[in-house]
């Protein structure tokens, strides 16, 4: 299913879309059109219909909720399914061949896996509980349905902010309370396995973990997480060959082939019915499911080179001490994840200090020239960097692409759905991001003033949909020290100088060439195109933010709730905010030093100003603002019970809103209080 900011036409979606990418709008239809696609299965082998694609597609929006009210979504969801369902009910037992069950294979990546994620929990709420139960049938329509594997990668379901940090976007609508796995004590065994891959090193605030373990820092049963070298797009696929110097070699010598193999592996051993390759194919399989058979170019798709796996294993046997470093035992084939003493979140971070260190050699190793190290490389020697006038020309092929589908869709309406647009066009400039990224590296790592490369940098502004939490100061200060003392040390032994030459020790040299040729820097490309920077705020010496399910792995002060700007009288009319940092030197220069509520500064830690950018205006925070944003490691709480008293208070607003009107226009009758 395509992701959301992809081309979707059988939704209505034809066109690549910056704000499907950046709010993941559009991922409540994607879900649903999972479960509109296991009725229509469910109508297929038992009534033999077909579903007419346009009343899929009229089905799916018929379960959909205004943004904020999601909390409408189950009973439209029960309701529309139930219609879907209601003569496979009348007629399952009488089919034949009768259908005894429905099992489920769930895949995602990123946004996709948060939509994976939350498809498993919307479909077990249309579960019903019989009558004297206490817990509901795992069925529909008398037919008994079961997830027999949830694969997920890098569990992404906070992208709502994109140049943030840091802030932290919190979850989007459909996301809301839907990722952690379906309580095993309500749904026993509907879950059969679950494995999440994790990117080590992915750093973006805008892409903080949905980790898959419980509140209580508990796994649901046979569910484990698994950490994978690389950013984001290292672990769930995307990259393709030289992008960023990486992988010059071909596809092959991507670091997510690993992750991709371990991700088959695990299905196939859990009864998913992946293609094979036909050599290895009994010839009774072969004439029962032809379809089964891997055609060549999906297996060159699983190519990985030797020199892969060995910086792999090399990654491995260094940075995760206590882990075995000779092969498992168990058959060839199988998928075994090894089991690590530290949890998921002292496991980033520890990784966080290793590329921080190869940073260290290659960005900042020339501290008063501009010689460092990474120039003479070859993949940054490699990297693409597209001229004014190609990515000019390249602009408007994209350009005419994108009209000549409209065009089509326009002409025959009957086939629009085989005319979406195409991805969304943005120059090759690699060499730029990845030398603008190495000086800010080196400036922050050195303490110094970052050079701008854009106006973008001291003032966010936020549109009034958004949710965003602000990290502790304190927090932010710890993170930058440590790392950069982790990283100094391991610097010294990853490298054998400061000239940035790969140290002697094999084990070693081979984890540099993992971070020179195969590591790509999700930072130094993300947004460039549209700010010329990168994130606001943000660097390399932040931790991941880790969510699990309504807890968060540092403290956060919510200052956006739904839309509302905490702790301070919103005006009318106004639809755009800036919220203003005010820290370190911001701080100690603001009105000469102003401190207080009129100022921006409530708490240790928590200072910022909110702007009214039409006037440049400062909003002062009104009483009681201080205890209402206090830092939290609960956010997830604290913004449903927030969401829950907004949403009451709205109700009652438009209550009175209508009362009024209708006593303005005489079509109100109301009791004198005093006859009462």
């Amino acid at each position: 299913m395509p992701g959301v900011g992809t081309a979707f036409p059988e939704i209505g979606e034809f066109d690549y879309s910056e704000e499907g990418l950046k709010y993941a709008l559009g991922g409540e239809d994607r879900i649903n059109w999972g479960l509109a696609s296991i009725a229509e299965a469910l109508q297929s082998a038992v009534l033999n219909k077909t579903f007419d694609q346009q009343k899929k597609k009229a089905f799916v929006k018929s379960m959909g909720t205004p943004k904020g009210l999601t909390f409408l979504g189950r009973d439209k969801r029960c309701s529309v399914m139930s219609e879907l369902l209601n003569d496979v009910r009348a007629n399952v037992d009488k089919s034949k061949p009768r259908v005894l069950g429905v099992k489920l294979y769930v895949y995602g990546f990123s946004r996709g896996a948060a939509e994976a994620r939350t498809f498993v929990n919307w479909l077990s709420e249309l579960f019903e509980t019989p009558e004297g139960a206490d817990k509901p049938a795992q069925q529909l329509s008398g037919v008994p349905v079961s997830v027999e594997f949830l694969g997920i990668l890098d569990t992404v379901a906070s992208v709502g902010i994109a140049h943030a940090a840091p802030f932290f976007a919190g979850h989007m609508d459909w996301a809301d309370d839907s990722q952690l796995l379906p309580c095993a004590e309500k749904y026993p065994q509907f879950v059969k396995q679950c494995r999440h891959f994790v990117a080590a090193f992915e750093q973006r605030s805008c892409f903080p973990l949905d980790s898959i373990r419980n509140e209580d820092g508990k796994y649901p049963a046979n569910t484990y997480e698994v950490v994978y070298p690389g950013v984001h797009s290292d672990v769930g696929g995307g990259y393709p060959q030289n992008d960023q110097g990486k992988a010059r070699g071909g596809t092959d010598e991507l670091i997510s082939q690993v992750a991709l193999h371990d991700l088959y592996a695990e299905a196939f051993a859990c009864g998913a019915p992946l293609q094979v390759p036909g050599k290895v194919m009994p010839d009774y399989l072969l004439a029962q499911q032809p379809w089964r058979k891997m055609n060549l170019d999906t297996q060159e798709e699983f190519d990985i080179k030797p020199l892969v796996a060995e910086r792999f294993n090399a990654w491995r046997a260094v940075t995760l001490l206590g882990v075995a470093t000779e092969a498992p035992a168990t058959p060839a084939g199988e998928y075994a994840p090894a089991l690590y003493s530290l949890t998921v979140e002292d496991t980033l971070a520890d990784q966080l200090g290793w590329i921080t260190g190869w940073r260290i050699g290659r960005f900042a190793n020339d501290k008063d020239g501009d010689k460092d190290s990474y120039k003479d490389q070859p993949f940054f020697k490699a990297a693409q960097e597209d001229t004014g006038y190609q990515a000019g020309q390249d602009k408007k092929a994209y350009e005419k692409k994108k009209q000549d589908a409209a065009n089509e869709r326009a002409r025959k309406p009957e086939e629009a759905v085989n005319h979406p647009g195409p991805p969304i066009y943005e120059p090759k400039l690699d060499q730029t991001q990845v030398s603008q990224a190495a000086a800010e590296f080196k400036a922050d790592y050195y303490d110094r003033k970052r050079e701008q490369t854009s106006d973008a940098g001291t003032l966010f502004d936020v549109l009034l949909r958004d949710t965003a939490y602000l990290l502790n100061e304190d927090d932010e200060r710890k993170a930058r020290e440590t790392l950069t003392s982790v990283g100094k040390a391991r610097s010294q032994l990853l490298f054998r100088d400061n000239r940035g030459t790969p140290s002697a020790d094999p084990s070693m040299a081979l984890l540099v060439a993992l971070f020179d040729d195969q590591i790509h820097d999700s930072r130094a490309w993300f947004m460039h195109d549209k700010l010329k920077t990168r994130e606001m705020w943000a660097g390399y010496f932040f931790y991941r933010m880790i969510y699990f399910g309504n807890d968060n792995s540092a403290a956060l002060t919510p200052v956006m709730i739904a839309g509302r700007i905490l702790g301070v009288v919103m005006i009318a009319g106004v639809m755009v905010y800036g919220i203003r940092l005010m820290r370190g030197n911001v701080l100690k220069g603001a009105a000469g030093g102003l401190l207080g509520a009129a100022g921006g500064v409530l708490l240790a830690g928590v200072a910022y100003q909110v702007i009214d950018v039409a006037t440049g205006a400062v909003l002062p925070f009104v009483p009681g603002a201080a205890d209402l944003l206090k830092p939290t490691t609960h956010i997830g709480a604290v913004a449903s019970a927030l969401k829950q008293q907004f949403a009451q208070e709205d109700y009652l607003a438009r209550l009175d809103r209508t009362t009024a009107m209708l006593r303005d226009t005489g079509n109100l009758f109301e009791l004198d209080k005093g006859m009462v």
